[in-house]
């Protein structure tokens, strides 16, 4: 995004921005014209939302459905998967 100098009327370019609130952010320009070299900056806000997105009602029950499907896994050598079995065992 660009906007013109307030000086001279050039576009400035962006120079680097920061988030004020979570719907503001400001934005520091400066002057394209090496003669002016002019730096500023400006406030970039939400006005008004004008249509929300809707969220479809399928992808909660799938993520239920996932989630309790998949069930905490023990591998190798960790927990009761590293038991010996009875041939492993040292004679007592």
């Amino acid at each position: 995004m660009a906007l013109k100098c307030p000086e001279c009327g050039t576009t400035a370019h962006t120079r680097t921005s920061a988030y004020e609130s979570a719907s503001v952010k400001r934005i520091w320009y400066q002057c394209t014209n090496l003669d002016c070299s002019c730096t500023f900056t400006a406030l970039e806000s939400v006005e008004k939302i004008i249509m929300k997105p809707q969220k479809p009602a399928e992808s909660e029950s799938k993520t239920e459905t996932l989630s309790a499907a998949r069930q905490p896994q023990t591998l190798g050598r960790y927990g009761s998967a590293s038991k010996l079995s009875n041939r492993q065992q040292s004679p007592t």
